[in-house]
């Protein structure tokens, strides 16, 4: 039943990524971290995020702004081994708080996109980078911090997107590294990545029926019940 859940989260998660473009990991990591752990959430969610990152790119190469993708990936490579050291200090309680807290932050960044000026220039793409690596390796979550930057920079779409899945297939990468002693069976790994391809074929379809707004609005809804879920349990299992 767990693996079930855990396997519904990761399609459910790639379908509403293709209709709104929002961050895999910020609809499937909160509900990841439930039914599997903290830790071991995490790092499937980083695997299969990966992935997803690693076939956009495949279609959209030609069209990455390589300058912009080293800046940003000079701070995802600051930012990860940071957020690193704050998983392995935590006990699984503060973890399962930390991801929680970090994925309703996230949220709400999603929904705030007035262009912030910290985001711009050199500086600023370092420091989305760091946060983006940061909150990847810890919750998941490093997409909004990204989004930020496009907001500030005011990056076309066209060349944003592939941009970002090259800083996204490092930063999921480094991430996945950074846990060297993750416990994820292989069955159930083979089974998301399958369901990881099922729901990119059903969010094509659920285009057709769906507009992106209410679409996007169902994510938003799904991500912040989930990472108030997980804050909520862990929470309960510190005091409890």
């Amino acid at each position: 039943m767990t693996w079930l859940l855990a396997l519904c989260a990761v399609t459910l998660g790639a379908a509403l990524q293709r209709v709104t473009g929002l961050g895999f990991t910020l609809i499937s990591g909160p509900l990841l971290v439930l039914v599997l752990n903290p830790f071991d959430g995490i790092v499937l969610a980083n695997i299969l995020s990966g992935i997803i990152a690693a076939i956009v790119l495949i279609r959209t190469l030609r069209h990455v702004q390589w300058r912009t993708a080293a800046k940003l990936s000079i701070g995802t490579v600051v930012g990860v081994p940071i957020g690193a050291a704050v998983v392995y200090a935590l006990d699984a309680d503060m973890l399962l708080i930390l991801v929680g807290a970090l994925t309703t932050i996230a949220v709400v960044i999603a929904l705030t996109r007035r262009p912030m000026p910290v985001f711009r220039g050199t500086p600023g793409a370092i420091f989305a980078g760091s946060l983006s690596g940061f909150s990847n390796v810890t919750a998941g979550v490093g997409g909004p911090a990204l989004a930020m930057f496009g907001a500030a920079t005011k990056m076309p779409m066209s060349t944003f997107v592939p941009t970002i899945q090259v800083v996204a297939l490092l930063t999921n990468a480094l991430s996945v590294a950074a846990k060297p002693h993750m416990s994820l069976p292989w069955p159930l790994v083979i089974g998301a990545v399958c369901c990881v391809l099922v729901g990119l074929v059903a969010g094509s379809f659920l285009q057709r029926v769906i507009t992106p707004t209410r679409a996007q609005t169902l994510a938003l809804t799904l991500a912040l019940l989930g990472s108030l879920a997980a804050t909520a349990r862990g929470i309960f299992a510190l005091f409890v």
